[in-house]
């Protein structure tokens, strides 16, 4: 049995945090008033901030902007997604879903990174766009910040755990790309906080649904994966959406389907609607 629970490493700056989440506004803002697009447009990496862990290190933490309102993209590691310096290969994505994606995933550099810059570039319908990352001190972020972002700037100042997660199977799975996955989770939270349906917002989409849900997601990937039941991201942004019933025990069974053979990595996510926590399974789909 593995159990995956996120530690919070970091420091607390809600004036900066409002700044951040200011600005995370307004572009949402720019963002909806914008003509929108099914299929055909760029991909926009989003450096979000930084974190400050406890032994002196750094997270660096990115998420995107597909503009496509449908179209789910496919990049490889490689000279269309890649991270300078260093490793091309740095744990980013390839599987982008429509629309925002806000703090996707992580990188940590040492606590002598400096004045440094962590550059993501991504190119995608032949447009390449960049993400550079830095410790700005304006740009640190905490749980309260996130929290902010994620409910569209009214998270309150509560205490929250962040939600658990455990998969009982394990983090490295083996199917035959004709056969069907099962995937078991057990998730739990400290009910903050209450569920409440997503609302409507000015902007459209800024109102998360609040209350603990499980969602499974495709992180990277040759093909494409079919999750059921799936929740598409996004989805808990529809005003009049609520989170489903939990189980008691927390123990929610999804299935997965595989398009094609190859290596996958599928990410299971128990949220609050304010704080997350992630677990990534590595999937060998054989022919």
């Amino acid at each position: 049995m593995v159990k995956v629970q996120r530690r919070t490493e970091t420091q607390r700056s809600r004036l900066v945090g409002g700044v951040v989440a200011c600005v995370l506004v307004i572009a949402a803002t720019s963002d909806a008033t914008a003509q929108t697009y099914h299929s055909g447009q760029n991909l926009q990496p989003v450096f979000e901030g930084w974190e400050q862990n406890s032994d002196g290190s750094f997270n660096m933490v990115f998420g995107y902007l597909n503009r496509n309102y449908e179209e789910e993209l496919g990049i490889p590691i490689g000279p269309n997604n890649f991270l300078e310096p260093g490793n091309l290969d740095r744990g980013q994505p390839t599987y982008f879903y429509p629309r925002r994606q806000r703090f996707v995933w992580r990188v940590r550099v040492p606590a002598d990174w400096g004045d440094k810059e962590l550059v993501w570039t991504v190119t995608a319908h032949g447009e390449t766009d960049r993400a550079v990352g830095w410790l700005v001190p304006e740009q640190i972020i905490d749980d309260q910040v996130i929290a902010m972002n994620r409910a569209g700037g009214g998270a309150p100042d509560i205490e929250n755990l962040v939600p658990s997660i455990t998969l009982p199977e394990g983090l490295e799975r083996t199917v035959a790309v004709d056969a069907t996955l099962s995937l078991t989770a057990v998730i739990g939270d400290d009910g903050v906080p209450a569920i409440r349906p997503a609302r409507n917002s000015r902007p459209p989409g800024r109102r998360n649904a609040l209350g603990l849900r499980l969602a499974w997601i495709q992180y990277r990937g040759p093909g494409q994966v079919t999750f059921d039941p799936f929740t598409a991201p996004m989805a808990d942004h529809t005003p009049g959406w609520t989170p489903p019933p939990v189980p008691a025990n927390g123990t929610i069974v999804t299935t997965a389907r595989f398009s094609e053979p190859g290596t996958y990595v599928i990410r299971a996510t128990a949220d609050d609607g304010y704080l997350y926590t992630p677990a990534d399974v590595t999937v060998t789909v054989t022919p």
